[in-house]
């Protein structure tokens, strides 16, 4: 079996970036699903206020009565 290849720090990056992007255009709305999901994560756990949390809170619970989960 032949030795593997070792690459530079930059190389390995490259290439992984390369893997994510190849990964996002063949699998679209799933990446889009994933980076919103993020979003709202983000938003929730560093900008928002206590008036948005509450607001937020009442969709949450409208949403899981809509799919049956409350």
């Amino acid at each position: 079996m032949p030795a593997r290849k070792k690459y530079t720090p930059e190389e390995a990056r490259r290439r992984q970036i390369d893997r994510v992007n190849a990964y996002n255009r063949t699998h679209k709305a799933t990446a889009y699903r994933n980076q919103k999901k993020s979003r709202a994560r983000s938003f929730i756990k560093k900008d928002a206020t206590r008036e948005e949390l509450l607001e937020l809170r009442g969709l949450i619970d409208e949403r899981l009565k809509e799919i049956g989960e409350y």
